[in-house]
């Protein structure tokens, strides 16, 4: 799935999230299409997880075509999020810009301590330093330091495109719902695809910054050397604090590749105290050695991870993934999920009604109708965890559910030790999810009640080290026992969408 298509699913999302009487988008256009009923079709061949997706995204390109008949606005939202800057116009703006910009001035005196070219160099090297930071530092510990669009420069493209989408007017006459309603999903579409999008938007927008930064630094030099043939350029340096000695050592170290690239060695200590005081030795060769510093340490290295930015953007333009976790295309692609998947339901010390249709939907909407779900008898107090099938083809995941309206004891926690140990021997596919009913307590209607022995039984199960998912709360919002399944799934490496 490439971004586009990417846009696409996401407005139609937006657009059913934000209308959900089907007042705007009727419950006709929303059913799939007629083949997809066909179970026997979506197993046969391949893997019927990506022909999910196919199907998904081609009833998002059917909605959306009728949504941009009825409101072409939707069509310049679309453009809007393809965040695209014409590369020769940014480099031609920053050739330009370094050319117009005279870092010596009128008087035509270089300070080889205070060259504004020694100022860009500081900054690319402070550039470099972050970069080599971002790559020591894992991407999972910033995004949870950093939820959400962290940095300044992807807060400042998340800004842009909602105020783009903003400024978006019909050209028809809407009744005021309508008009709430395509507002809302265009604030919503615009956070999501910023979100899923967020690795590709970002990865473009330095690449961008980087091909800038280096035709900047070439346009500047262009500029000096043009400047050269028509003004004599003189050198010069004055400190307060280092004599001849000192700027003979920093510039030595500074210009140390440029000298030995041009085969001209660095001035001596005498000469150096020579130029002390007002600039009158010819300039040329230190402009020299500031062009091929400039060259090695700004404008290879940027090229070069322009270069490797623009050639990550094109993978991750061509190989975006749906955020399959979410409870939206969780749905959409229930028919496709949980192949080779067996769900084993122990409810411990708790007896389940024999058709618990909910419970049913929850872990059909979880894992998908092609998972082989078994309700068992109960597993009785203090009983030790039951043998599960031995089938190498099919992954297992195993459900507890405890009752939130008994109390946690320590014989709960040597149930999960031993099941946890059960799990980790079956191998790295297999799954544990401790599930905690809260039916009981929500029927008495003790909001206090409910959230402390939540809290309690929280307690104890990540004790053992996992986490415990609250089905049927009350007190939670629509859809947040699928939003924490992939959070609540122990170990945690399984992909939740298959």
């Amino acid at each position: 799935m490439t971004f586009d298509q990417l846009a696409k699913v996401l407005l139609v999302q937006a657009c059913e999230e934000q209308d959900p009487n089907h007042k705007f988008i009727l419950r006709y256009e929303r059913e799939p299409a007629p083949h997809v009923n066909d179970v026997r079709d979506r197993t046969a061949t391949g893997d019927p997880l990506h022909a999910g997706e196919v199907r998904v995204l081609e009833r998002a390109e059917r909605i959306v075509d009728r949504l941009t008949q009825t409101h072409p606005m939707f069509t310049s939202a679309l453009a809007v999020l393809r965040v695209r800057t014409p590369v020769t116009l940014l480099i031609g703006c920053a050739l330009v810009g370094g050319f117009l910009a005279d870092p010596i001035g009128p008087a035509g005196h270089i300070n080889l301590l205070n060259f504004p070219l020694l100022t860009l160099l500081l900054w690319n090297a402070v550039v470099y330093l972050v970069l080599l930071y971002n790559m020591v530092v894992s991407q999972p510990s910033r995004d949870r330091a950093q939820p959400g669009l962290p940095g300044l420069g992807e807060w400042l493209l998340g800004l842009v495109v909602k105020g783009q989408l903003s400024r978006l007017r019909s050209d028809r006459a809407e009744s005021p719902d309508e008009v709430q309603w395509i507002a809302a999903s265009l604030a919503s579409y615009a956070t999501r695809l910023l979100r899923s999008g967020r690795d590709l938007l970002v990865t473009h927008a330095r690449s961008l910054l980087h091909a800038a930064a280096a035709a900047l630094a070439v346009g500047v030099m262009v500029g000096l050397y043009l400047r050269g043939f028509s003004f004599l350029y003189k050198a010069g340096w004055n400190s307060t604090f280092m004599e001849s000695q000192g700027v003979h050592t920093l510039l030595s170290f500074l210009f140390a590749p440029a000298s030995w690239l041009l085969r001209i060695p660095i001035p001596g200590v005498e000469a150096i105290a020579e130029l002390q005081g007002t600039a009158r030795a010819n300039a040329a060769i230190w402009i020299h050695f500031w062009a091929v510093t400039t060259v090695l340490f700004i404008v290879l290295p940027r090229t070069l991870l322009a270069m490797v930015g623009w050639f990550r953007t094109a993978r991750l333009d061509a190989d975006v993934q749906l955020p399959n976790n979410d409870p939206y295309f969780q749905r959409l692609l229930n028919p496709y999920r949980g192949k080779g998947l067996f769900i084993d339901v122990l409810a411990y010390s708790h007896r389940l009604k024999e058709a618990d249709d909910r419970l049913m939907t929850f872990l059909n909407d979880a894992f998908g109708v092609l998972a082989d779900i078994h309700v068992g008898s109960s597993v009785p107090y203090g009983a030790r965890p039951p043998d599960f099938p031995s089938d190498p083809d099919r992954a297992l995941c195993a459900v507890v559910l405890f009752n939130v309206a008994q109390a946690p004891e320590e014989t709960h926690s040597e149930f999960l030790e031993e099941l946890k140990a059960t799990i980790r021997d079956r191998g790295r596919s297999n799954m544990l999810l401790v599930v905690l009913d809260c039916e009981a307590y929500a029927q008495i209607d003790h909001e206090k009640r409910l959230k402390e022995r939540c809290q309690s039984w929280a307690t104890l199960v990540q004790a053992c080290g996992l986490q415990a998912l609250k089905y049927r709360d009350p007190s939670g919002p629509p859809d947040v026992e699928l939003q924490a399944l992939s959070n609540c799934l122990w170990p945690g490496d399984f992909r939740v969408a298959r």
